[in-house]
């Protein structure tokens, strides 16, 4: 099932989406800011799998890395990335 995962980080929340190709909202999971300056990169961009994994279950997806999953592009404010 072609579709996107969606991520709105921001400093006061972060919002995540996973949203099918024919623009059904699949799944979601909202969480705290994206803050890289306080915690560090690492840290806020491992902040965002909870996020990830609680919308895919939502969505009923299994997190598995193969050839269903195609690198999109974004950046991430705040990282330099």
């Amino acid at each position: 099932m072609p579709g996107v995962l969606a991520i709105d980080a921001g400093n006061s929340k972060t919002d995540v989406a996973l949203v099918a190709a024919d623009g059904r909202v699949l799944g979601r999971a909202r969480g705290g800011g994206f803050v890289p300056y306080l915690v560090g990169v690492e840290n806020a961009v491992a902040g965002l799998a909870p996020l990830v994994a609680g919308a895919a279950a939502e969505a009923g997806i299994a997190l598995t890395a193969g050839p269903g999953l195609t690198p999109g592009t974004g950046s991430l404010p705040g990282t330099g990335r």
